[in-house]
């Protein structure tokens, strides 16, 4: 190539400069058309009409419409905000002032509670802007690569967390007597620990790969620009960041999805066994006190049959017991399930961005799937301490104690501050007589 011509795909020299825009994208295979186009951004940015020079996004909707969807959306961000970490900030404080929950499913759950008011504190106020400014970033040194890392630990880190806790929940009902001592509390501690350590090792590959950028007219992510948006920068000459996306698709939705499913699928089989070989003994069956069975029941008892007799006591705990662990394996599965439905959309979404750039460059639609998807995640998180307070009678009855303890506390305070203003400022106390 020399001058100022480029190759097209005929093999014929043409000028750069008798092109258009329009026309120069079909050329954006040539290196200098590829420069030029950055450095048409970098004037463009410069000038301060980034948003007027390759956008054509704002053209689908007026400009109220927009300004509506961009205030509904922060009131539900808000909403999901506020409520999600109080919820799951009392979890946390629940489990840990209450002594009777302390156990390893609700280690396990605290673990979670702590990932999701992270990730709500942290991720919602970093979509809030991005809805609002999606074109502009905060003036901080390493801004997108820190929330994008912290995002990426608190999500991983809640994925490693409900993978352990199904595992120990799979150990402790399908292997009671070999595994089950061995997953005690300590051991349930060291797990989470080593959950949230790992997730911070990909995390931090996965931030650093986020960038301030901003794409010209070949569709080209330009880094360090004045104006650009935090976004991931694929690399595709290496194959890890190439297929980036897809990779967590596999290692952080499929393959937990299948591990889980199978291990729910074993606890429920072994519990539906439980339940049938306990079996209640019914007043014509029972014990009496001396050993032996009455005479009328004799016969009956020489046929075969496949009740086993057990006394009351035993029985009736062995069915509370049975009941008790039906529901935490009910509201387990519960969370479980919220969750990956909810981190569904997300993934679909990355996909359609990554390999739909074309058509969501220009689609306010495509661009609304971020915010969407990014406020399920929340939602999830914000949903964890509802379905625990509503399938759990003991965490429930703790919870209102909790609650109760705070606001009485509150009160308290108030009633003394009130007490202590109602005095008359010239009097005062006087000494106990001695």
């Amino acid at each position: 190539m020399d001058g100022h011509y480029v190759i097209n795909s005929t093999g014929h020299n043409v000028s750069a400069y008798s092109l258009g825009i329009e026309e120069l994208e079909k050329y954006c295979y040539d290196e200098k058309v590829a420069n030029f186009a950055h450095l048409l951004k970098i004037a463009a940015n410069t000038l301060g009409s980034s948003q007027n020079c390759t956008e054509v996004v704002d053209e689908e909707l007026s400009k109220p419409t927009i300004f509506y969807i961009q205030l509904t959306l922060s009131f539900i961000f808000l909403a999901v905000c506020i409520i999600g970490s109080i919820g799951n900030f009392l979890t946390v404080l629940v489990i840990n002032k209450t002594k009777s929950l302390h156990n390893q499913t609700n280690y396990f759950l605290a673990s979670l509670a702590c990932s999701d008011f992270l990730l709500i504190l942290v991720g919602v106020p970093f979509d809030l802007i991005n809805i609002w400014h999606p074109k502009k970033h905060l003036n901080i040194s390493y801004y997108c690569e820190i929330t994008s890392t912290s995002i990426s630990l608190f999500t991983f880190a809640s994925i490693l967390v409900i993978v352990s806790l199904t595992a120990e929940r799979f150990f402790a009902i399908c292997y009671p007597f070999s595994l089950r001592s061995v997953f005690d509390k300590r051991m349930a501690l060291n797990v989470i620990y080593c959950a949230w350590i790992t997730a911070l090792i990909p995390s931090i590959y996965i931030g650093m790969q986020f960038k301030i950028v901003s794409k010209d007219f070949c569709g080209f992510n330009r880094e360090k620009n004045i104006f650009g948006t935090c976004d991931f920068v694929r690399n595709d000459n290496s194959i890890i960041n190439k297929y980036t996306f897809e990779i967590m698709l596999i290692v952080t939705f499929v393959i937990p999805v299948i591990f889980i499913f199978y291990c729910y699928v074993r606890i429920l089989q072994t519990l539906s066994n439980i339940s049938s070989y306990h079996v209640p003994v019914s007043a014509k069956t029972s014990i009496v006190s001396n050993g032996n069975l009455n005479d009328s029941n004799a016969s009956k008892f020489c046929q075969p049959t496949y009740i086993l007799l057990t006394i009351h006591s035993g029985t009736d705990r062995i069915l509370s017991n049975q009941r008790a662990q039906k529901v935490v394996m009910k509201m387990l599965i519960t969370v479980t399930a919220v969750f990956f439905l909810c981190y569904l959309p997300y993934h679909i979404e990355r996909l359609i961005v990554i390999h739909g750039r074309d058509f969501c460059d220009n689609s306010i639609w495509c661009r609304l799937l971020y915010p969407i998807t990014g406020l399920l995640q929340y939602v999830s998180a914000m949903l964890n301490p509802f379905i625990y307070n509503l399938m759990s009678v003991r965490f429930r009855n703790a919870f209102r104690t909790i609650v109760r303890n705070i606001f009485g506390r509150l009160k308290g305070k108030q009633l003394k501050k009130d007490f202590s203003t109602d005095e008359p400022r010239g009097q005062k106390r006087r000494k106990p007589e001695t």
